[in-house]
This record gives structure tokens, sequence and C-alpha cells, in this order.
């Protein structure tokens, strides 16, 4: 099954911020969402404490992270109150939602 992608203001202003810091960057982002896309739960663990019920991503050498919920599985395992997303009406089951983009030590 592929996902849609959808990101937050805040994934989306993180993600074009770290663009500018190279191609390689583009590229490893670029690769990180279309691996999303095709399988969010490969190589994906759930986060704890505060940010339960969203998962992450580590790429590009675990050098950068991605946040995200995968819409399916929060509306089944009723995390929607934990990630309070205000769209999550308007989402498909076959989605994953990106919160944000960040260099590890930079996020959470």
């Amino acid at each position: 099954m592929i996902y849609d992608l959808y990101e937050t203001d805040k994934a989306k202003k993180s993600r074009k911020k770290l663009e500018k810091g190279g191609t390689h960057i583009k590229k490893s982002i670029r690769k990180a969402y279309e691996k999303l896309s095709q399988n969010p739960k490969l190589c994906t663990t759930f986060l704890e404490g505060t940010l339960k019920g969203k998962r992450k991503l580590k790429f590009m050498g675990d050098k950068l992270r991605i946040e995200f919920a995968i819409c399916e599985e929060c509306r089944s395992l009723n995390h929607t109150t934990l990630n309070n997303c205000k769209d999550c009406e308007q989402i498909p089951n076959n989605a994953v939602k990106i919160f944000d983009v960040f260099f590890r030590g930079r996020g959470y």
C-alpha cells in the first residue's frame, strides 16, 4: 500500500530550511519521504513520554530525524488526542502525518 504524506506547517518550514544545507540533504530527505510513503513501519520506532503516539525515522547516518504518525495506526490505537491533528477528519487512513524534520539533538 502506498501512503500519502501530509506535512504540518512546522515540518514544511523545517524541511525547507534543512534543504538549504545542500543537495545531499535534500536527496536524503526525499529518499526518507519515499521510504515513509512505501512502508512507514519499516525501521521506525514509537516515541515515548510527551511524544507518545508518534514515531521517528532516523536517516542520513542517524544525523536527521522525522517525527510522524501513521493515521490508521493513530486512530486504531486511540492516539488522536495525543497527536492533536487539526485536520484529522480530512486525512485518509492510508496517510502519514509528518510533524517535524530535524537534526539529532535539536528536536523533541
